[in-house]
């Protein structure tokens, strides 16, 4: 389940257990928020899972045009790139919340720990599932991110975003996938040569190899991202 997802979960019992109707509605408001959020992980994973802007607007009881108002941020497709792999919107996503935590941190600079921490914030149902079944939590970890962004100054080596998403792609193809996904930037994050991922893993006391295992656990193929 994602943040934004047990968010709710704990918010709710709260403002079903407030016997302040000041302090319920506080926290009825919060909910809105998380709600606004996990409304948007929902749709994220609905087009990455291949269904249309027209699903989505039915699901939810609006237009077409409503919902790729709403939403076409995490669909967006670049002329001039047929030749690259497309990031789903799940990958975009993570993105955003990859740099929102950055930002958080105090970070200058985005680096594979925020990426993580984006991963993790998200809750896709592959990448987020393995940091999670292997032990990682998004609380832990942002405290040990910021405390090597205190001692680093940044969190993380300087990393081109755009070479690390061509890596991924790299990934992608490695494993025969027609698009990048979630899964793929988790283990491209991985095995960058920063270790900043890494690092952050064992801080945790968490193996990444045990992570990249309970990946393949749930994958036929066996290739590693980390080859050439």
């Amino acid at each position: 389940m994602s943040v934004s997802g047990q968010r709710i979960c704990t918010l709710a019992e709260e403002a079903a257990a407030a016997t302040d109707p000041e302090e319920a509605l506080a926290t009825l408001t919060q909910i809105r928020d998380e709600l606004a959020e996990f409304e948007r992980q929902q749709v994220a994973r609905a087009l990455t899972s291949g269904r249309s802007y027209g699903d989505v607007a039915r699901a939810m009881g609006i237009s077409r045009q409503a919902a790729h108002r709403r939403f076409k941020d995490l669909a967006k497709h670049k002329r001039g790139s047929s030749e690259r792999l497309p990031p789903t919107p799940e990958v975009r996503l993570v993105f955003d919340y990859a740099r929102v935590e950055a930002r958080a941190l105090g970070a200058s600079v985005l680096a594979p720990v925020h990426v993580v921490l984006g991963i993790l914030r998200n809750g896709d149902q592959r990448a987020a599932a393995a940091l999670t079944a292997s032990g990682l939590d998004i609380e832990d970890a942002r405290q040990a991110a910021l405390g090597e962004t205190e001692a680093t100054g940044d969190g993380g080596a300087n990393v081109d975003i755009r070479a690390m998403l061509a890596e991924t792609a790299q990934c992608a193809r490695r494993r025969g996938a027609d698009k990048v996904e979630v899964e793929h930037l988790l283990r491209t994050a991985l095995a960058s040569d920063d270790r900043g991922a890494d690092l952050l893993l064992e801080r945790l006391g968490v193996a990444p190899g045990r992570v990249l295992a309970e990946l393949d656990s749930a994958a036929p193929d066996d290739v590693d991202c980390a080859e050439a």
